[in-house]
């Protein structure tokens, strides 16, 4: 079927930006060298994909073929696919240790790195998405080191430098859309590439809110999608438009790049704005660091004077999305189960797994003095009926759909339309794994757009199926979790990408027992395509 690699040339060969009067030209050449990227292949853990012309023909989604890694190359080993296979448990207990925060690490080295002097970063989240936004960062001119327990950021301040370069955000929304938005600002050109998956997501909203702003910005393939070409003209300010039903990262984008702007920016959002929770992360970072910046209380409508980053030290709290799947293992079994580096109450929207669980049953009590949680369900049941909104927590749907699979009763949840815009559409993902391995789980719709789910579980589940993670490594954790309580091992694809957002997972379920093994299968079905 061919070899499929990074784009190591693309990485390298950035003369085509070294001379922008030259833009046709340049244009033209950075679609050459971006011309073999395929959209429909995707890497299992990252990287752009690209091909020969001769390979066009091979397969659709490439997240359950394995892979081997070798100087910075992918490539397919035929028809086997690694698989996990997790043999179910009788009991989870034990004491575990939640991840920091994904999304407070990128926000405080993006503070960090605009920040004129020093900065640290305590108890830091490390892991391949914050290791890409400090790649990011460092393009940009940010020194950071990485010490036992801290990052240290010495800050480019409000002096941008020149750079020709391609910045690559591999798989990261979030990296894409902030480098994007702060390219504008910079005095050359700039390419921000990401790997097939991004290349597919959605970002056509924030490319022409930035161009409402003075912004000069052109995609490279596939119009209004990664890769683009940012010709760093600069921001002028004024007033942009974003929807607030698609993504947060769009607003947050625009909220740090703002204050670099010629002038006073407002961002004026349209419909129902989902995710708030993330959208208050980035404006209390930004507060912390200096930036003049206010918030309508229905958060549609944004202001931010220009103003200069201040030089901080934060401390990273724990990451409730990565605590749900410990969180909810404890709920399915009976027996006490302590998390550690937990802090309490939280910014963070998905924080609500916590009061979620104590509406199932399950007690939840925090001591500060340890900054530790524990978990007591002596039933080790979850019996009822419930209904959960998650507008403003939509990264544990997933873990909400392997919690409901036991529910004896049903569980209900509904506003996670945005969930579609996610590495994969997450909802429609969880309800096809877990109908193949027995659930009762359907689908709700919303005027048409895929909303949420309602789920009548059970106590236990045959098991013994092979279920796909759709290439995203939030599916793979959940139905990892869901899989402990049936009664024969399962097979996943998709294992090695919790390294994303929560390198230790495989760890620390060893931790409980938890027995995993990686297998080949040959001739594996493709699995499910999101």
């Amino acid at each position: 079927m061919g070899r499929w690699t990074y784009c190591p040339r693309a990485a390298r060969d950035t003369e085509f930006l070294s001379r922008p009067h030259r833009r046709r030209r340049a244009v033209v050449c950075a679609r050459r060298l971006f011309s073999n990227c395929r959209p429909d292949i995707e890497a299992p853990s990252g990287g752009m994909t690209c091909s020969r012309s001769a390979d066009i023909a091979g397969p659709g989604r490439q997240s359950d073929i394995a892979c081997k890694v070798s100087d910075g190359e992918r490539w397919e080993t035929g028809d086997t696919r690694m698989l996990l296979k997790v043999d179910p448990v009788d009991s989870f207990s034990g004491t575990f240790r939640v991840p920091s925060s994904k999304p407070e690490t990128q926000r405080a080295i993006l503070t960090g790195t605009l920040a004129e002097g020093t900065s640290r970063v305590y108890n830091d989240l490390r892991c391949d998405e914050t290791e890409t936004m400090k790649n990011a960062c460092r393009a940009f001119g940010a020194k950071i080191t990485e010490h036992d327990g801290f990052l240290e950021i010495q800050g480019i301040g409000g002096a941008l430098p020149q750079i020709r370069r391609v910045i690559q955000s591999r798989g990261s929304g979030l990296v894409f859309r902030v480098v994007t938005a702060l390219a504008s600002v910079l005095p050359s050109p700039v390419v921000v590439t990401g790997d097939a998956t991004l290349c597919n997501r959605v970002m056509e909203p924030l490319l022409q809110a930035l161009r409402e702003l003075g912004a000069d910005i052109e995609s490279i393939v596939s119009e209004n999608k990664a890769p683009v070409v940012n010709w760093g003209r600069g921001l002028k300010g004024g007033t942009c438009r974003l929807p607030g039903d698609i993504s947060s990262q769009f607003i947050t984008a625009i909220l740090f790049a703002a204050p670099l702007a010629d002038g006073p920016v407002e961002i004026e959002v349209t419909g129902e704005v989902y995710s708030q929770s993330y959208i208050r992360q980035t404006l209390a970072s930004l507060t912390d660091a200096g930036i003049k910046v206010s918030a309508s209380e229905d958060m549609r409508h944004y202001q931010v004077e220009p103003s200069s980053y201040q030089a901080q030290d934060v401390t990273i709290h724990e990451d409730y999305t990565s605590a749900s799947y410990l969180l909810a293992a404890a709920a399915l079994f009976p027996g006490r189960t302590v998390l550690t580096n937990v802090y309490g109450d939280s910014m963070q929207g998905e924080f609500a797994i916590v009061p979620i669980l104590e509406q199932l049953g399950v007690s939840v009590t925090f001591d500060r003095a340890t900054s530790s949680l524990t978990v007591d369900n002596p039933p080790g049941s979850l019996c009822g009926a419930f209904e959960v909104d998650v507008r403003d927590c939509p990264n544990i749907v997933p873990t909400l759909a392997a919690l409901g699979a036991y529910v004896q009763g049903s569980l209900r949840v509904t506003g996670g339309r945005l969930t579609r815009f996610h590495k994969a559409s997450r909802i429609e993902a969880m309800a096809a794994e877990l109908t193949r391995a027995g659930v009762d789980i359907e689908v709700l719709y919303d005027d048409g757009i895929c909303d949420g789910f309602e789920v009548r579980g059970a106590r236990t589940y045959p098991g013994g199926v092979t279920l796909s993670s759709w290439g995203d490594h939030r599916i793979f954790m959940s139905l990892f979790v869901a899989g402990l309580r049936m009664q024969s091992a399962n097979r996943f694809s998709g294992f090695e990408d919790v390294r994303l957002s929560f390198p230790t997972f495989m760890e620390e379920f060893t931790k409980a027992g938890v027995r995993t093994t990686a297998v080949e299968e040959e001739n594996a079905p493709a699995g499910a395509v999101g």
